[in-house]
């Protein structure tokens, strides 16, 4: 489980997104490591390209554990 913390709060959802970004970064699957994470409001959105559905359900199980984050929006598509 992903440790980060942020509050939730307007002026840190750049620190969500970079809480959610280091999450995918200590995966142990390397395309899940370069996903993209932007966070409006507590929405955080993964844009990329993964080789599996499998990764893709990772990259989001992963990062719904942040705190602060209400919702994920997954657009990651799977080549």
């Amino acid at each position: 489980m992903c440790a980060q913390t942020v509050h939730n709060d307007p002026v840190h959802f750049r620190g969500i997104a970079k809480a959610a970004t280091a999450c995918l970064e200590n995966s142990p699957y390397q395309a899940v490591r370069r996903i993209l994470c932007r966070c409006d409001h507590g929405i955080l959105s993964l844009r990329g390209h993964l080789p599996s559905f499998h990764q893709k359900q990772v990259a989001q199980e992963a990062v719904a554990r942040v705190k602060g984050v209400a919702q994920v929006i997954n657009e990651i598509e799977v080549d």
